[in-house]
């Protein structure tokens, strides 16, 4: 249900934005120190987070009232264009903290939390598209957590023509956007029952990629997901988890993510779990596999078991794609003809 006026209105002083008429980066330090005073001066002169908030709004209803064009750049160029010059000349540009992250913390704030925005509406650029790919059973996904495996997830959607997605060691919100978008332009069924086979580090870092990945699609209106985890345990003999398992650090950081996790493993009843935990007088030592602990063969293997079934529910999506396949091919052929 679309928001009203006065419930963005209401979201915008919340999350500390308002209208500008002068163009916030090209104001003088001054200025900057002014408006987007900090109230707490022991790190920087300024609110970080305000500005960058402020910066990315302005040039959003710039772009919507066609005072500007779509920007047609990446995030990280966006950074080095508006973000990175205005915190340099306020002094509060910083060799300790990484403000490049902090900036998308704040637009994924803005997309997803505050509900203000879509990435589509300044334009960014998509820089994960070469690494994602919809096929005709495209509510059959296959992804992973790093590029390392581009090759082998596209052996697979030639194979079973499913879609494909690697993260690049985290998921994008931006990326997610584009590709659900991507599917609805297909005539994609996003309230379908979608089915997930994720091949990541099976350990807490690799989990939290994986849920913040399908929370992702959720956001975006992917809601019925089933999730298949390829890496885990029983994929291996007893003797190759022996060999191939990593100690999971132990921290005051990892300490309740790594009890969260340990708790959801032992749902899942893996046989080969007792080799991946070990007692001591101190505790327990934890232990997980890299995605790359599992061959390509072994992978595929796994697969052929579990997707099989399911190709046949995706019919329709099938249709919609060789559908459009054979519309491309006669635009090609009429090209050829008059050409």
């Amino acid at each position: 249900m679309p928001r009203s006026a006065a419930s963005l209105k209401a979201r915008l002083r919340k999350s500390g934005i308002r209208h500008y008429d002068l163009l916030i980066h090209d104001q003088p330090k001054d200025w900057l120190l002014r408006t987007f005073a900090s109230r707490s001066k022991k790190n920087y002169p300024i609110n970080i987070s305000k500005l960058m908030r402020n910066i990315v709004w302005q040039l959003r209803e710039r772009i919507l009232s066609k005072e500007k064009p779509p920007l047609r750049e990446l995030l990280r160029t966006f950074w080095y264009l508006y973000i990175k010059p205005t915190l340099s000349r306020a002094g509060a540009l910083s060799n300790e903290t990484d403000q490049y992250a902090q900036l998308i913390s704040n637009i994924v704030f803005m997309v997803k939390d505050a509900d203000l925005m879509e990435y589509k509406d300044i334009g960014f650029r998509d820089d994960n598209q070469a690494n994602r790919r919809l096929g005709g059973n495209a509510n059959i996904i296959l992804f992973s957590e790093k590029l390392g495996h581009q090759d082998f997830l596209s052996d697979i959607a030639n194979k079973y023509n499913v879609s494909i997605v690697a993260l690049g060691g985290q998921p994008s919100v931006l990326n997610v956007e584009y590709f659900v978008d991507t599917m609805r332009a297909a005539g994609v069924n996003l309230k379908r029952s979608f089915y997930l086979f994720s091949i990541v580090d099976y350990d807490p870092s690799g989990w939290i990629i994986r849920d913040a990945f399908v929370d992702d699609l959720r956001f975006y209106g992917i809601s019925h997901t089933q999730v298949i985890d390829l890496v885990n345990p029983d994929i291996l003999s007893s003797d190759e988890v022996k060999l191939a398992r990593f100690e999971i650090p132990e921290n005051e950081t990892m300490r309740v993510k790594n009890k969260d996790w340990l708790k959801e493993v032992h749902k899942r009843n893996y046989k080969n779990q007792i080799h991946l935990e070990e007692q001591n007088p101190g505790g327990t030592t934890l232990f997980g596999l890299e995605g790359e602990a599992v061959s390509s063969q072994r992978l595929s293997d796994k697969l052929d078991q579990e997707m099989l079934p399911l190709l046949g529910q995706s019919e329709d999506l099938l249709k919609i794609f060789e559908l459009k396949k054979l519309d491309q091919a006669i635009k090609e052929l009429i090209l050829f003809k008059i050409t």
